[in-house]
């Protein structure tokens, strides 16, 4: 088992797949934000207890209305 600690990780309820995009909403958009302070552009690793870990990128942020 590898052990990167280059990156965060974070837990999403969503299947995983190459080339998918996910929403994430809610509490973990504040910690990824405001807790771990990541912008557009930030790399981090996704996992869901399934489908393994999965390297994603922030491609955008969306303001609260």
């Amino acid at each position: 088992m590898r052990v990167n600690y280059k990156f965060q990780r974070l837990f999403i309820q969503q299947p995983l797949s190459l080339n998918r995009e996910i929403e994430i909403e809610g509490a973990q958009v504040s910690y990824l934000v405001h807790v771990l302070r990541m912008k557009e552009g930030a790399q981090i690793l996704l996992f869901n207890g399934q489908d393994g870990e999965w390297l994603a990128k922030i491609t955008a942020i969306k303001k609260s209305l």
